[in-house]
């Protein structure tokens, strides 16, 4: 995983977590690379504080993804 670009709407803050998905592959003359960025989580930061949720808009835990993350904490921080 990831930190996207945030941005800002109004006074909401948006930061976008990614997943980058490999996949690799051989056969007898071939070998092939593919990579793929996903939306994993998005971080939002309003007049209540900030929270994360899934792309299903279902809850996520910040201290898993401060775990996770490096450098979340400072992201954070700045927004």
């Amino acid at each position: 995983m990831r930190l996207g670009t945030p941005f800002t709407v109004g006074s909401i803050t948006l930061l976008p977590i990614e997943r980058i998905v490999k996949h690799a592959g051989r056969g007898s003359t071939v070998v092939w690379f593919s990579l793929a960025k996903e939306p994993y989580t998005l971080v939002v930061r309003d007049d209540s504080g900030i929270r994360a949720v899934d792309i299903d808009a279902i809850a996520v835990s910040l201290e898993q993804l401060r775990e996770r993350i490096p450098h979340l904490d400072a992201v954070l921080a700045s927004m």
